[in-house]
């Protein structure tokens, strides 16, 4: 029995930790997310563009860099956040965890692991 509650215990102070960082967690979510699909992005910019001037390419690459993916970030990291809150705080971890254990499976599918 006082296994049970240790195993119980350790639950609530993940649970807290999750719930208190919620916000960092989503944005790590949305970072890793865009790693992931970063080459898919700059592969179709990179198809658009690639009869373009040599420096208009250029320029267009590094806007996509700074305010594209910036942006990305910004407008996707409170959509997620706000996913993450409607969570049952009981799974909060739980789910946290699955979503980061998928987005390895992928970057190992990808081959970027």
């Amino acid at each position: 029995m006082i296994f049970w509650n240790y195993i119980e215990d350790l639950n609530l102070y993940f649970i807290d930790l999750t719930q208190l960082y919620s916000g960092e967690i989503s944005l790590a979510f949305v970072a890793t997310c865009l790693v992931l699909f970063g080459d898919n992005i700059n592969g179709f910019v990179r198809q658009r563009v690639k009869k373009y001037f040599f420096l208009l390419r250029i320029l267009i690459f590094i806007l996509l860099c700074t305010v594209g993916y910036g942006l990305m970030t910004v407008t996707i990291h409170p959509i997620i956040h706000n996913l993450f809150l409607k969570v049952p705080t009981d799974y909060s971890f739980i789910v946290a965890t699955l979503c980061f254990i998928y987005l390895g499976v992928m970057a190992e599918r990808k081959r970027i692991l």
